[in-house]
């Protein structure tokens, strides 16, 4: 199995606390290398180990965890029971068995010489050689195919080029998630109250042409990231920044990005999206599948699908697109080119 494990990572779905996983699979392959940080691990302390479970936070996917921790348990179980097991050296052909050796009062180690056999001799006070034990070969994981070769259960996506998209667009699909190379240095994002100084939201570049960002006003900003939030990151985007009273995500590829505040200037009146304004944010998709699978998931994160007798053309004959308003009445617009 491998020493250097590679986990998926989820968003907006519960995943396992990535610090105390990474912690926790440390210990776990000092064990089995046999180095003395894993002294306490056993494949019964693997078995039982419970991790955090986050949700509105960056997160490992759960059933990635389980199946390596599951296999190195079970090498970790062969390699207590193979160092158990008796281990007997033959000095002797194989029909004959060699007499026990036994230590003589200062005459140092030997053993009597079988019939037909010259045994080895032997320096006082040394002993025979021991042969290491052969440990059996660990089970092999199961690879991860990636969205370019779907397990046998994904859904089959046979109407569009998928291998050409975008990689954080083909996160739509739920059986893809983008994998990564567990290491120390990797940064995780501690949360959606960090500070905005926080080493894993510092290093995302801003355009430097065209439109830079947008910023926009809530009453509630719990309730916008959990609508805001699922659908940025659904289609892709990153989280760019976190702060006390907002949050803001950004496109891929290094695009614009959107701020979604409740600043303490805010004037507590009813937002209306006829008034003069902002009407409403469109965000584009390569393909007319993802319009329908965001349009099947939106309900559950506060969203509700306008102009329903005229969806999908509600915005022309030649226009595939989903008009969404959430629970504050902003109006989202999800479309194909």
């Amino acid at each position: 199995m491998s020493r250097e494990p590679e986990f998926r990572t989820v968003r907006m779905r519960e995943g396992y606390d990535l610090d105390a996983v990474d912690d926790f699979v440390d210990q776990v392959i000092d064990a089995l290398d046999g180095r003395p940080a894993g002294k306490g691990i056993t494949p019964e302390r693997i078995e039982s180990e419970e991790f955090k479970v986050v949700r509105m936070r960056e997160g490992y996917s759960m059933d990635d965890v389980d199946d390596w921790l599951d296999a190195a348990a079970a090498e970790l179980r062969k390699m207590r029971q193979a160092q158990q097991a008796p281990q007997t050296h033959q000095y002797g052909p194989p029909t004959q068995h060699a007499p026990q050796m036994q230590r003589a009062p200062d005459a140092g180690w030997g053993a009597p010489e079988p019939p037909g056999h010259a045994a080895p001799p032997m320096a006082p006070g040394v002993p025979p050689p021991v042969s290491p034990p052969v440990y059996p070969p660990p089970a092999a994981a199961a690879p991860y195919t990636g969205f370019g070769e779907p397990a046998a259960d994904a859904d089959p996506l046979t109407d569009s080029a998928v291998n050409e998209l975008d990689p954080a667009l083909r996160a739509l699909d739920p059986s893809y998630t983008q994998p990564v190379q567990r290491t120390h240095q990797q940064p995780a994002v501690n949360g959606y109250d960090s500070p905005s100084d926080d080493p894993s939201l510092s290093d995302v570049q801003t355009p430097s042409t065209g439109l830079h960002h947008v910023e926009i006003w809530t009453r509630d900003i719990e309730l916008a990231t959990r609508s805001f939030g699922w659908l940025f990151e659904r289609l892709g985007w990153t989280l760019f920044q976190v702060w006390d009273n907002g949050r803001s995500w950004q496109s891929p590829g290094g695009g614009p990005y959107v701020v979604i505040e409740q600043s303490p200037d805010i004037a507590w009146t009813p937002y209306n999206r006829k008034a003069p304004g902002l009407n409403h944010l469109a965000l584009a998709v390569p393909e007319r599948w993802m319009v329908d699978r965001i349009v099947s998931e939106a309900p559950t994160y506060g969203w509700r699908l306008m102009f329903a007798d005229q969806h999908p053309y509600a915005g022309g004959p030649h226009h595939y697109a989903a008009y969404f308003e959430n629970e504050e009445g902003f109006e989202v617009e999800v479309a194909t080119p």
